[in-house]
């Protein structure tokens, strides 16, 4: 578990269409996370004796699933395929870590990023002539930083300032030749 530097970090993009997210922890971090995992098409649940309004607001929606208690280990990620945690005490977010480590899921730690196996990236998205363009930033750890460099891509994507053309065919298949 950790990262042992940004070398070591492998950029993917995950289809979360369907999959289970397992966020513990009912803080404004969950929420915000809660939002961008629904946004992703994933089926969030969230373990937390309590929830702040907006995720509270969430459930009462029908859009999240939530476990009102404790996190009580490893069974509490059975199903999922990412762990997020976030509850504001670094020793029950390690634990969760240390967790889906041992149950090879993959966990963000939202306290401290360096000690999860997955990190959330500042997105920024750009809809050209053909198609939508996705950035994701990771700014070593620094998450204001992350987000300084998305806004400043940003721009530039707005601006036209880079070339958005294709440059092959990307049709969506799972088919391999």
């Amino acid at each position: 578990m950790g990262t042992p530097g940004d070398e070591a970090l492998a950029p993917l993009w995950l289809d979360l269409s369907g999959r289970r997210v397992t966020l513990v922890g009912g803080g404004p971090v969950a929420a915000r996370r809660a939002r961008t995992f629904l946004a992703d098409g994933a089926r969030v649940l969230v373990i937390s004796p309590e929830l702040d309004d907006d995720l509270s607001a969430l459930v009462g929606q029908g859009l999240v699933r939530w476990v009102e208690r404790e996190y009580r280990g490893p069974g509490d990620l059975d199903g999922a395929w990412l762990v997020h945690a976030a509850t504001g005490n670094l020793d029950v977010d390690l634990a969760v870590a240390d967790d889906a480590d041992d149950l090879q899921k993959f966990c963000i730690v939202a306290s401290r990023a360096v000690l999860g196996s997955a990190a959330v990236a500042a997105r920024t998205s750009a809809d050209t002539p053909t198609g939508r363009v996705q950035v994701a930033v990771h700014g070593g750890g620094d998450p204001r930083r992350s987000v300084a460099v998305r806004d400043a891509v940003a721009r530039l994507l707005c601006t036209g300032g880079a070339d958005l053309s294709p440059r092959r065919d990307a049709s969506p298949s799972r088919h391999v030749a």
